[in-house]
């Protein structure tokens, strides 16, 4: 576990905080773009609209790389209490 001083801290929450929101911004573009450009293609997929396999699926394939990419390059294990390292 790192010992990180409080703006250290500080600092790398707001970069979790940061890398998080991109993930999620890419995955509701994703979700949302999909889903406006095959509505109405009349394509099927898995027995259902196009639309809704790709936009769905998509998502969760692409939020769970996120979240892999996430866990392995931007968050750090550390404690988050008052004590400061001398």
């Amino acid at each position: 576990m790192n010992k990180l001083t409080k703006q250290e801290k500080h600092d790398q929450c707001m970069r979790e905080i940061k890398a998080t929101l991109i993930v999620v911004c890419i995955c509701a573009v994703w979700h949302i773009a999909t889903a406006f450009i095959l509505n109405g293609t009349g394509l099927c997929f898995l027995g259902m609209p196009a639309w809704f396999s790709v936009s769905v699926f998509g998502t969760i394939i692409l939020a769970l790389i996120g979240v892999r990419f996430l866990l392995k390059r931007v968050f750090i294990d550390f404690e988050y209490d008052d004590e400061e390292v001398e």
